[in-house]
This record gives structure tokens, sequence and C-alpha cells, in this order.
């Protein structure tokens, strides 16, 4: 029982060290991008070619800062989130 506790509580460790790693991410591919607004890959490569979402090109590839990701979430939000 006390492995099966341990275990538990060591996977809960890695995935909140995962999120926190995530939530201090300065710079996002488009997956991680998509993954942080919580919109699909699809959704997030048509925002960027309609000029919905601002982004820095690198090479064939799109990165996006952390602060358009976050400007882009406050121009869309529909209500408080409680």
């Amino acid at each position: 029982m006390n492995e099966d506790l341990l275990k538990e509580l060591n996977d809960n460790i890695k995935e909140l060290t995962g999120i926190i790693k995530k939530i201090s991410q300065e710079v996002f591919t488009a997956k991680e991008a998509a993954e942080y607004l919580r919109i699909g890959y699809d959704t997030i490569l048509r925002l960027t070619r309609i000029g919905q979402i601002e982004y820095v090109a690198n090479g064939n590839n799109y990165v996006y800062k952390k602060e358009f990701l976050d400007k882009w979430l406050d121009k869309n939000r529909k209500g408080d989130i409680r």
C-alpha cells in the first residue's frame, strides 16, 4: 500500500513539475501554444494564418511568445472564470 501511495505521489509531482515548466515558458511551438491555449493544433494554425494571433517566423515554423498568447486570451475572454 505504501509503495502504491509513493508511486502515485511521485507521478503527481512529475505532472506538477511539467505544468510549472509550461507556465514559466516564454516561447512556444505551434503545438505547445495550442496546448497552452487549450485549442486544437489546426485552430492555432488557422488563427495564425488569418492574423488573429501574433507570431515570430522561424524558418517554416511559427514561434509564439507567451505574451502574444496571453494577449489573445485576454482579447477573447467571454466572461469571468470562477
